[in-house]
């Protein structure tokens, strides 16, 4: 059976690994991630159940389909409270098979870590290379302890990618504790990170523990790192490297467990060079560095963000859409605020729309050509917007074409080279008009 289906769904233009036991399974997802998980319940080691829960480590919001001929309703409710996607009694239509998985992968707002759904953590939309690597990096990186820096520019989602390492990891299930270090006040930067003792100053009525003991066996966030005072960072150093907290006021030094990550928007080289940040303390943080590029580097998240924020805006099911047009107004602009532009941008729209389509008139945008420098003007008018749009689209459609055909029109191996997921290449071929498969001529 696991060798039929392989080579049925191998035909079908899927990668697929297979595993003859629950161990060979889970030594599997360690080392490749997979997008689908079709798994028996009963295995000669275990149970598929056990390859659910490990892949909801491994490869978390990827679909997870439990087949058996032990169906019961007491084992299906089970296996959907542990996150499994559909269950299937055997035997079965392998076509209805292919199908669900069809349709489960056309469903996800992208593959290859497109989107990742973790319980406190906002759902993620990941369609371009880019990102796809910063949470293939985040995901490895959870898996340690060891310090994390985030950077990038504001609005990029350092918070986001930090929650999801904190939630893909081992401490998944203890404390996440995020610090914005430029929005707390000089004076009370001290006691609020390493806590106090009652009477250390006035107004310290109470014993506190401060937020690093309040993360303690689970994740501190430092957010904006290099807006912290130069001789608090000393302070937070010694914390760092002895794993100890003295409080203000204290003479005995707390023994804590953190993992922590920090995040800064600034340069960090410009940043160390400056002395906006402490070269120890950079050097014992930064074991795991990530950079979170800009939304203008990253063209292929728009829509997708912007899709999703409308649906977080209006709800699941609503009659509201973007015109055509203000899909090429949100591609072609700059968003300097990055994600959180888009959202802020996609909301008001809402907010203020008299009808069901969103038209350019309703992002209130400036058109900045988002792939062109800053001198790029748009003083030929609508007429070179559209002229412009024209021709990419024709590229675009072009460069689709002569990969499919290079790869025999295999769509999975045809979106891994172009760098897009799968349910990106589904939609480009529907909005470009290309069949699905060429047209042969039968002789």
């Amino acid at each position: 059976m696991r060798e039929m289906l392989a080579q049925t769904l191998a035909l079908e233009g899927y990668h697929v690994t297979t595993a003859a036991t629950a161990a060979a399974a889970r030594a599997q997802l360690e080392a490749e991630p997979a997008h689908l998980i079709l798994t028996d319940l009963r295995l000669p080691d275990g149970s598929g159940l056990d390859v659910l829960e490990e892949s909801r480590r491994r490869c978390p919001g990827a679909p997870v389909i439990l087949m058996t001929a032990y169906g019961s309703v007491d084992v299906a409710v089970k296996a959907m409270r542990l996150g499994a996607t559909d269950f299937i009694c055997k035997p079965f239509d392998t076509n209805e098979l292919i199908d669900r998985i069809g349709q489960l992968l056309a469903e996800e707002p992208g593959t290859d870590d497109a989107s990742m759904a973790i319980v406190g953590v906002p759902a993620v939309v990941v369609e371009s290379a880019a990102m796809r690597d910063v949470f293939a990096k985040a995901r490895r990186a959870a898996a340690a302890t060891v310090p994390i820096l985030l950077t990038g520019e504001s609005g990029t989602g350092k918070e986001v990618v930090a929650r999801y390492i904190h939630a893909s990891g081992p401490r998944a299930n203890q404390p996440f504790v995020a610090v914005n270090c430029a929005a707390l006040p000089a004076q009370l930067v001290e006691s609020e990170l390493f806590g106090h003792v009652k009477g250390a100053f006035t107004g310290a009525d109470n014993d506190r523990l401060g937020l690093i003991r309040e993360a303690d066996s689970g994740t501190l966030f430092l957010d904006e790192l290099t807006e912290m005072e130069p001789s608090l960072q000393s302070k937070l150093l010694r914390v760092v490297q002895d794993s100890r907290v003295t409080p203000v006021g204290g003479t005995r030094a707390e023994v804590v467990d953190v993992r922590y990550i920090a995040a800064t928007n600034r340069n960090i080289e410009a940043a160390v060079a400056a002395g906006h940040l402490r070269e120890d303390l950079f050097y014992r943080l930064a074991v795991a560095v990530l950079r979170l590029p800009p939304l203008r580097e990253r063209a292929e998240d728009i829509l997708p963000l912007a899709e999703r924020f409308l649906v977080d805006a209006t709800g699941a099911g609503s009659e509201i859409h973007f015109s055509s047009q203000a899909r090429d107004r949100l591609l072609l602009h700059r968003w300097a605020g990055n994600v959180r532009e888009l959202r802020n941008c996609v909301e008001r729209a809402v907010l203020f729309s008299d009808g069901p389509v969103l038209g350019p008139e309703a992002l209130e945008l400036a058109v900045h050509p988002a792939a062109t420098g800053d001198s790029m003007t748009t003083t030929g008018g609508p007429s070179l917007v559209k002229a412009g749009q024209r021709a990419a689209r024709q590229t675009e459609r072009a460069l689709l074409l002569a990969t499919l055909e290079a790869v025999g029109w295999n769509k999975r191996e045809a979106a891994d080279r172009l760098g897009i997921s799968y349910k990106t290449l589904f939609n480009k071929l529907r909005d470009l008009e290309i069949p699905k498969q060429p047209t042969r001529q039968v002789t």
